[in-house]
């Protein structure tokens, strides 16, 4: 709970519907230091709230701005990041079994928006989803149906305070970009009704994806050779048999094996693919892993392993 509309909206739902439902309740909250006093003005706000309603409440902080310069990466992929792990950290301590987000339709649209202008395949058009899993931890969005503004007609409706976050203002970052300027043009100019279209993909997207995961399945187990500590080898004429899109998928699902954090760019595997039909090739990807090609396998695995 941020303390914005979205996830105060949530909040009170969630609080009408615990006796019914006998559920036991937490709040949690992550300051990302991007605010000298705001964040600290939100906390403390969450903070009383959940003391009113009688609930725990659990906070984390963690300086955003410095790990994303460190790192050389986007503050809001860092800004993510130091939320979710902080969010796992607590549920695994607490023995949480449940998160519940405020995602709501306006957030799916910007993301299925976004994951476009990056250039994002039939993964990324998945969105936003209902429900996924981190180890036994589940991440619920229950709101994703609900437009902003039917949760702040709610919020009016029902008197119920939330704090405002300037910087979800501020044209730094990228999705605030595509919420202020591009989706008002686009609606505009194109669509009265986009953010509805977008966010109608995902569910377009999900049950395609489906059926391409249970397909590499089958091909993973196909091709499979043997995996011995940080090296993973495939059956070179098997793999070969598959088209490219199941191939992109086995190869990537191998680097995920040997590390969670890593993943086969578009361009990569286009470089990759031009290749694979000579007797020996080898190049090397991100997270220190290397890809390589012999007359009976094909092999990913960590250089300083």
């Amino acid at each position: 709970c941020s303390g914005g509309p979205d996830s105060m909206a949530l909040f009170c739902l969630l609080l009408g519907l615990k006796e019914q439902y006998r559920w036991k309740l937490s709040v949690i909250h992550f300051n990302h230091q991007l605010r000298t006093r705001g964040g600290k003005k939100d906390e403390a706000f969450v903070r009383r709230m959940s003391k009113k309603a009688r609930i725990r409440f659990y906070s984390g902080t963690g300086n955003v701005l410095q790990k994303a310069k460190q790192n050389k990466a986007s503050i809001e992929e860092w800004a993510r990041k130091m939320r979710y792990d902080f969010f796992i950290r607590t549920a695994r301590t607490q023995k949480i079994s449940k998160i519940v987000f405020a995602h709501t339709q306006d957030d799916q649209a910007e993301t299925v928006l976004m994951r476009i202008l990056q250039g994002t395949g039939l993964r990324g058009l998945s969105g936003i989803r209902e429900k996924n899993n981190m180890g036994r931890v589940s991440f619920i969005r229950p709101l994703l149906i609900f437009t902003k503004s039917e949760l702040l007609a709610f919020l009016k409706e029902q008197n119920i305070p939330f704090c405002h976050d300037r910087s979800n203002r501020s044209m730094r970052f990228l999705r605030n970009r595509i919420r202020l300027k591009l989706i008002p043009m686009l609606a505009r100019e194109y669509n009265p009704r986009l953010v509805e279209a977008l966010s109608r993909i995902p569910a377009i997207a999900c049950e395609e994806t489906q059926l391409f995961s249970d397909l590499e399945l089958t091909a993973w187990r196909e091709v499979f050779k043997r995996q011995q500590k940080k090296r993973i080898e495939f059956k070179r004429s098997a793999f070969l048999k598959y088209p490219s899109p199941l191939q992109f998928r086995v190869l990537e699902r191998a680097l995920k094996k040997l590390d969670p954090r890593s993943g086969l760019s578009f361009e990569a595997w286009q470089r990759i693919r031009r290749e694979l039909h000579r007797s020996l090739y080898r190049c090397s990807l991100p997270r220190d892993i290397d890809f390589a090609v012999s007359s009976k396998k094909i092999m990913v695995y960590k250089k300083y392993a």
